[in-house]
């Protein structure tokens, strides 16, 4: 199952923008590690990255 198939759109992004931003302040391999391991195959949002000063760059 997808995390839009649980959440729908929007949420399903607002999720991952959630667990984006709690993974960085939580120790590693943290639930939010794994649930965007799961749902995301480990990429986090890009949108939340750079409003954090965190930008990946293109391979996010």
């Amino acid at each position: 199952m997808t995390a839009n198939q649980i959440f729908g759109s929007p949420d399903d992004m607002k999720l991952k923008s959630c667990a984006t931003l709690f993974e960085a302040v939580s120790p590693p391999v943290s639930v939010f590690a794994r649930l965007l391991e799961r749902y995301f195959q480990g990429k986090r949002d890009e949108k939340t990255l750079k409003l954090m000063g965190k930008a990946t760059g293109p391979a996010g």
